[in-house]
């Protein structure tokens, strides 16, 4: 089965690596001078993240490869080069969700805590 909340748990597992979050990191800017290419591109190719990340290229390109499994990483080719970027349509996607969550739960009510087995206050 398909849903939002099983493309969610995609995006947690990818987010619970501490090596994927700062590629996210090094992604998230929206422009990269390619040092590879010497031109100014949308993304970074994995040779560049490796140095950032002081990182071996097979590690980053595995782990980026989890990242765009989860839809959080997005990529474009340029001749032999492949440049990777935050998709900010999925973080938006998932933030929604977070905020749906933190507004469910400040509308809780007290009795229905107390139907899930809470003790009552």
């Amino acid at each position: 089965m398909h849903n939002a909340v099983n493309d969610l748990d995609v995006v947690f597992k990818a987010l619970a690596d501490p090596f994927r979050r700062r590629l996210l990191m090094l992604l998230s800017d929206s422009q990269y001078f390619c040092q590879s290419s010497g031109r100014t591109v949308h993304g970074i190719c994995v040779r560049d993240l490796s140095r950032h990340l002081d990182a071996p290229q097979s590690t980053v390109s595995r782990h980026l490869a989890i990242l765009s499994g989860s839809g959080l990483v997005s990529h474009d080719r340029d001749r032999t080069w492949h440049y990777y970027s935050v998709n900010p349509a999925r973080l938006t996607e998932t933030v929604d969700w977070l905020n749906r969550l933190m507004t469910a739960d400040a509308n809780q009510t007290p009795t229905r805590g107390a139907a899930l087995g809470s003790p009552s206050p």
